[in-house]
């Protein structure tokens, strides 16, 4: 009898423990190995009518889900938040429904809208069991994530040579997977990735501390970042795709690692000076971004070269300066360009804080309002 209470009692205390733990667990800061909250969001809203879909037509709910995060900006894009559309799917010679204008690869290109985000994500599935080009991967198993992403890119779903990557990044860190067997687990990182995300956090904090006693500056700072203007700041900007709309309100998503050390921070948005031989690939490659996010972020024509010194933001800019900033006098040689990198606020949101049509340039002693 003796042996047996002893018994519960040990079982009474593990239970105890890991109560505590997933408590602890839940209120750790966001890392490659968590869940952000705009992840968990998404994942409340979407993950049954993800595994709804699956059990229809046999597409991964691992997969849809991670593409309508990765499409939609976890469901905040414009395209998303305008026209339903979480899956950034254009109209199509066939498509008889709503449509909704939006900048992609051209100008003012067509997308599907729907009444609905469930009406987009049955209009998915139903895009991807009709596309005879996509017949193949419906030989694949249900739970073979890995080999869908690759063959949705093969199929030509998208022509970024990292959408599988992307994918299956999104996949693993959120522990999508669990979905495709109708698991409701999803979103629970392992102990593996997460030791390696607070690994990959305590070296980048140790990095950015030392640097910042050698040069007296800290990693984040408020106001303005030094430096001169980067390239491309003559050339007429052209109109602003919203891809990133909704982004700009909200603290956006902060992924730990291994080139952390590289990142310093303005007004809330990441950014790098670029280095010798950097390029938009090496970036985009380094950073795990989309090849057209670094232009748009940056303001910057597709192709414009990348100058070493020069001020790179890895996020959206915001729609207005840092708190206590709120005015700027333009000084010789500074441009609108030089002024919105300078204090990490859109070109365009500049231009309509001070009534001023877009490529028009500010004179020296010119009163800027920045907030």
């Amino acid at each position: 009898m003796r042996d047996i209470a002893r018994y519960f009692i040990l079982i009474l205390i593990v239970s105890l423990y890991s109560c505590s733990a997933s408590r602890k667990a839940s209120r750790t800061p966001v890392t490659e190995g968590s869940m952000s909250s705009y992840a968990v969001e998404y994942l409340d809203k979407y993950g049954a009518l993800a595994v709804s879909e699956m059990r229809r037509t046999g597409i991964p709910a691992s997969i849809t889900l991670a593409q309508g995060m990765l499409e939609s900006n976890y469901g905040r894009s414009t395209l998303a938040t305008k026209g339903n559309n979480h899956f950034g799917i254009k109209c199509h010679s066939d498509w008889n429904g709503a449509r909704i204008y939006h900048d992609d690869n051209r100008r003012g290109e067509c997308f599907r809208a729907y009444p609905s985000a469930e009406d987009s994500y049955r209009d998915h599935s139903d895009f991807l069991v009709n596309g005879s080009r996509y017949r193949d991967l419906f030989s694949l198993r249900a739970t073979d994530y890995k080999g869908w992403a690759h063959g949705l890119k093969k199929a030509g779903y998208a022509t970024d040579p990292k959408y599988p990557a992307l994918l299956i990044r999104k996949i693993e860190q959120y522990g999508l997977h669990a979905y495709d067997t109708g698991g409701r687990g999803a979103g629970r990182p392992s102990q593996a990735a997460t030791a390696q995300a607070a690994t990959s956090e305590s070296a980048a904090t140790q990095s950015a501390t030392a640097q910042a006693g050698q040069v007296g500056q800290p990693r984040t700072s408020p106001g303005a970042i030094p430096g001169g203007s980067p390239a491309g700041q003559q050339q007429t900007q052209p109109d602003r795709t919203d891809m990133t709309a909704g982004r700009e309100t909200e603290e956006p998503i902060k992924v730990i690692s291994l080139t952390r050390n590289r990142i310093m921070e303005n007004n809330n948005v990441e950014y790098i000076v670029a280095g010798a031989g950097d390029t938009y690939q090496s970036l985009a490659e380094e950073f795990q971004l989309l090849s057209w996010e670094i232009s748009r972020y940056n303001d910057l024509p597709p192709g414009t070269p990348l100058k070493e010194g020069q001020v790179i933001y890895l996020q959206p800019k915001r729609s207005k300066a840092a708190r206590g900033l709120s005015i700027h006098t333009v000084s010789s040689g500074e441009t609108m360009y030089s002024i919105s990198q300078k204090y990490a606020v859109r070109l365009s949101s500049l231009y309509k804080m001070n009534l001023m049509d877009e490529g028009t340039e500010c004179a020296p002693g010119q009163k800027v309002r920045i907030r």
